[in-house]
């Protein structure tokens, strides 16, 4: 415990477990958050078999030195079919092996959770602590087919379980992940409409390609989304986004920025993504990256003091969008060089096509064809919080080993601003 803290005043030690505030169970730090909201705080601690009582004011909480383990979460008793985990290499750090299944983490991060797991004692929780909102992986309306895509044995009764958050104003967002011949088609149109039916607390639903690597082993077989599936997708879209804009004004169901890559089709209007509620889930990303290049452009540097190249890196899939809306606007700056290098996708097989997916192995290879004297510039979303790519490399290990300074990078703009 800190030294002087309260903690230590009352004679705690590593290791008590908080068992209960006013009388209420604490199961983890959500209970403990939404519990410790009184003037006053009882807490119960237990150390072996023996209870510890501790009275706390709320005011002086943050000073009294409490720390906890991190939260124990949920795994994944589901075998998706088009699991993107089981799909990995081995050899990958843990936290990319292990598949979670929590709706706490949904809560928290916006992981997406098929509440496959999820019983009733889950459902009055989430309903009384208002941990919205949830982001629910559906993939299909039919019972029938969601059993298949997951790889469970009965109905999850998952729209029942979606009926009651719904009735508890819990907000909501919904995926589908389209495999093709499985919930394309006639069930992708069913699947979107029944989801609908539970707006608003159903704020949005993501459309998007199954992703498939090189290292599917013992797996069904399932066809990749090339730009003709991709094409049927949309063309499935479009009438019932037409719909739902003339009843509330937005789409509701929105394609991925992948689908409309593929089919060779403009990237919608920032109008049409609103607030943007899936971008992370690769939803009106180009879209929004687009529209902060056109806001920033004007901030651009002239011409730099001293010759300066760049290697611009980025997954094939959004390469011919930077190259016609990006490379000409940096190609105007005076007294600099810049080239766009398209990374192909070797660690996973090059049908994922994404930057967010790419290692650090594969940027070091395309990279090596570059003079050392271009600084690598990458975007962001290649890293993880920990400053690592997929693959475990660090960006020190890419610039060792490319021989040339690599930058991360959130935007050009704020790029020019860093100097």
């Amino acid at each position: 415990m800190p030294a002087g803290s309260g903690a230590e005043a009352a004679e705690l030690r590593p290791g008590d477990r908080l068992v209960s505030i006013n009388r209420h169970t604490v199961r983890d730090l959500i209970d403990f958050q939404f519990h410790a909201s009184d003037d006053l705080l009882d807490c119960v601690f237990r150390r072996d078999s023996k209870s510890v009582r501790v009275r706390i004011p709320r005011s002086g909480l943050d000073a009294f030195g409490l720390r906890f383990e991190p939260m124990r979460f949920r795994g994944c008793g589901n075998h998706c079919e088009f699991c993107f985990v089981d799909q990995n290499p081995k050899g990958l750090r843990e936290t990319l092996t292990f598949k979670d299944e929590d709706y706490r983490l949904s809560f928290l991060y916006g992981n997406y959770v098929t509440l496959t797991r999820v019983d009733r004692k889950d459902l009055r929780r989430i309903a009384e602590q208002r941990l919205s909102p949830l982001y629910v992986s559906v993939h299909a309306a039919d019972a029938g087919v969601r059993a298949r895509l997951l790889g469970i044995r009965k109905d999850d009764r998952l729209f029942e379980k979606i009926r009651f958050l719904s009735g508890h104003s819990i907000q909501m967002h919904a995926q589908i992940v389209v495999c093709p011949g499985v919930n394309d088609g006639a069930e992708l149109v069913r699947t979107v409409q029944a989801l609908s039916r539970f707006r608003p607390q159903m704020r949005s639903v993501a459309v998007v390609p199954v992703g498939l690597t090189r290292h599917r082993r013992n797996l069904p077989r399932i066809p990749a989304v090339d730009g003709s599936t991709a094409s049927q997708i949309l063309g499935l879209l479009g009438p019932l986004q037409n719909r739902f804009m003339k009843e509330t004004g937005e789409p509701f169901a929105y394609g991925a920025d992948e689908l409309y890559l593929l089919a060779g089709e403009s990237i919608p209007s920032s109008a049409h993504y609103g607030d943007f509620w899936q971008q992370d889930n690769g939803v009106g990303m180009v879209r929004s990256f687009i529209e902060e290049f056109r806001r920033t452009r004007r901030r651009f540097p002239a011409a730099f003091e001293q010759r300066s190249r760049y290697a611009v890196v980025t997954g094939k899939l959004a390469g011919p969008v930077l190259n016609r809306k990006v490379m000409p606007f940096l190609a105007r700056i005076g007294n600099s060089g810049f080239r766009l290098v398209e990374v192909p996708n070797r660690f996973f097989g090059e049908s994922v096509t994404v930057s967010g997916l790419l290692t650090g192995q594969d940027i070091a290879e395309a990279l090596a064809g570059i003079p050392a004297d271009h600084t690598g510039l990458l975007p962001v979303n290649c890293l993880n919080s920990d400053g690592l790519f997929l693959d475990g490399w660090t960006v020190e290990r890419l610039s060792s080993h490319s021989r040339r300074e690599i930058r991360v990078i959130e935007s050009f703009d704020r790029f020019w601003e860093a100097g």
